[in-house]
Parts: C-alpha cells; structure tokens; sequence
C-alpha cells in the first residue's frame, strides 16, 4: 500500500549522475510521486525526489546537482529537513575500480564495490615535496553503524556473498530487457595499461608543439584526454591486463575501504600508492560527503581503473550493476517499524 506521508520513508537511494538514477528507476517495482506532486517537502529543501517502492522497501531516490563531496553533503543535510526516519542511504552509481586490490581478488570492469569504510584521500595538507592526508582521529570519517557492519559482515561470508551475486544477477537480467543501453560492452574493451603508461600523444613527428611532449611528463593536452585509446595508438606492449572477448562473464561483488575525494583519479600511479598504503578497493567522489550526515553505504559499479585511460564505453553497463547490487542488497535490510509519536 502506498505510504501516506514521508515519515514512511526509511530508506535513501541518492546518485550524482542522471544515467544513476534512470538504472536505479528501471529497479523500482512501484513509483508513487516524482518530484514531490504528492509527498511534497519541508520549505528550505532544494533537492529533487522520485518516490516508490524496491521489493518491500519505500524508497526515495535522490538526483544530486552535480557531482562532488560539497554537492553530496548539501543533499544530505537538505534530505534530512524532508525526510526525518530515514535509517540508511545507498549511494549508487559507478566508479573507479582498484584492478589489483590487497585481498588478491582482482577487480574488472562491470564489478561491483560496496563500502565498509570510505576515506577522504584528498583531506590534508600540500607540502613542496608531496600531500599528506590527515589521518587523526578527529580528521577521518567514523565507522558504519553497528547495524550496517553487522550487515556487510554476514555478507562477505562466502555463502552470502554468493547469494547476493545471484540476486543481483537476476535484476540485471530485469534492467536489461528493458532496453539494450544497459547490456555489457564487449571484453576485449576490457583493457588494463600498466600504471605508468599515460594516455597521451606519443608521436612527436605528428604533433611536435603539443604539451604531451613538454618536459613535465604529467602534462596531457584536451584532444589526447578526448580520444579514444584506439584512435589515439596507445601502446598494445604496455597493456597488463586484458580480457579475451570470448569470455562469459558475471560481474564480482566486492566489499572493502572505498576513496572518495572531490576530484576524479585518473592516474594509475597515484591509485597504486593508495592502493598499497589505504586498501582501497574503488574511487568516487559523493560517499564522503553524505558519511558524516546520514548513515550511508556506497554501492558502485566500476567503470573504468582510476587512470588516464578511463572513458565511457563502460558507464552505462556499471550503472545498471550498481542499481542491481543496490536492490539485491535491500532484500536483506529490513527497516524498523516506524511508528506514529
């Protein structure tokens, strides 16, 4: 039955892209109100909702402004005018995936990672010879709430996660048949460079006054950032890893520390050293925003690896494993009994 107020609300879908949200709106079994026709909200709440309902949860998504920390603390603290008994927010979309993460378990494009943990990687202080992200306990983002890390820890026990994936897998195959956006691109467009091979020009004979040849080997000029690896003749001898296009593949779910900061990783060595010294599994940049004011999970499908390579032929398809992973997990959260004051 249809909730009657927003106080029936208990839980929070929140996404910073419009392709988010159209994956997680193609999961909802039942929509109630769009944009506040119906439910409405408090005066001094700028954000934009779609109501309905996820399996035998009443769900609000949220579309952010844009992306970014900033933007996601300003929905958060806006939601909650509006939406007062909301127990858990899911922070969906896609992401930049960790391909060789310290559990040994690597990760691919199309898999999905959930939190347990975000960090901010870019809080700290820029020193002359480097940044140093504080790591004091006033300065880092507290743990989940006992019930979420109660939750996410039955669910990496192997039998759980093995079921989870299997429900996930039956609601990307729902996603899928509602149109072919969402299917999975080729594997052979599945490509891993080694960290320290830029996406760049390489030809100086081509281009003889573009950046990408100045002395600072970091510089990379706008056409080379919006070219293709193919077209731009990245070096085939650099790749570390590959998929064969012949392969059938499920995407993974994993569940770790995520980084999140206000602006895009696209470099494979400063993803490694993160890697290395943080354990994190993924990179995006709305978590840590919405942490400190509403008890929240990221829940993201890996798009790309956090480096100079990254483009968009993988978006469409993580968003919709993301949106799946979102409503797989919800089969498992049962919300409390909200009752009248």
């Amino acid at each position: 039955m249809r909730p009657f107020s927003r106080d029936e609300f208990a839980i929070a879908i929140i996404c910073a892209l419009t392709l988010e949200a159209e994956a997680v709106e193609e999961l909802f079994d039942e929509t109630y109100d769009r944009f506040g026709a119906l439910y409405k909200k408090q005066p001094g709440d700028d954000n934009a909702y779609i109501n309905g309902r996820v399996g035998d949860h009443n769900v609000v998504l949220c579309y952010m402004p844009g992306m970014g920390k900033g933007n996601a603390a300003s929905v958060a603290s806006s939601m909650k005018i509006s939406y007062k008994r909301i127990q858990v927010a899911l922070v969906v979309g896609i992401c930049g995936g960790a391909p060789f993460p310290l559990s040994g378990r690597e990760i691919f494009l199309g898999d999905v990672i959930i939190s347990d943990a975000v960090i901010e990687y870019d809080f700290g202080r820029q020193y002359a010879g480097g940044f140093e992200r504080k790591t004091g306990v006033k300065d880092t983002l507290g743990r989940p709430n006992r019930e979420i890390r109660s939750k996410l820890a039955g669910l990496k026990a192997k039998r759980s996660l093995i079921d989870l994936q299997a429900k996930m897998l039956r609601h990307m195959q729902a996603i899928q048949k509602s149109q072919p956006d969402w299917h999975h691109p080729s594997s052979a467009d599945d490509v891993l460079f080694e960290a320290s091979y830029q996406h760049k020009h390489h030809d100086i004979t081509a281009s003889p006054k573009c950046c990408c040849f100045a002395a600072t080997p970091d510089e990379i000029c706008k056409e080379a950032l919006d070219t293709s690896c193919t077209h731009l003749g990245c070096d085939k001898d650099h790749i570390r890893r590959r998929r064969h296009g012949t392969e059938n593949y499920n995407p993974v779910i994993h569940i770790g520390t995520v980084a999140s900061a206000d602006t895009v990783m696209k470099s494979g060595e400063h993803r490694d050293r993160l890697i290395k010294s943080e354990h994190v599994i993924g990179f995006e940049m709305e978590g840590a925003g919405i942490w400190d004011n509403i008890s929240c999970i990221i829940i993201k499908g890996v798009c790309d690896y956090a480096d100079s390579h990254k483009n968009k032929e993988w978006q469409a398809y993580a968003a919709a494993t993301g949106a799946a992973t979102a409503k797989a997990f919800l089969e498992y959260w049962e919300p409390m009994v909200v009752e009248d004051s």
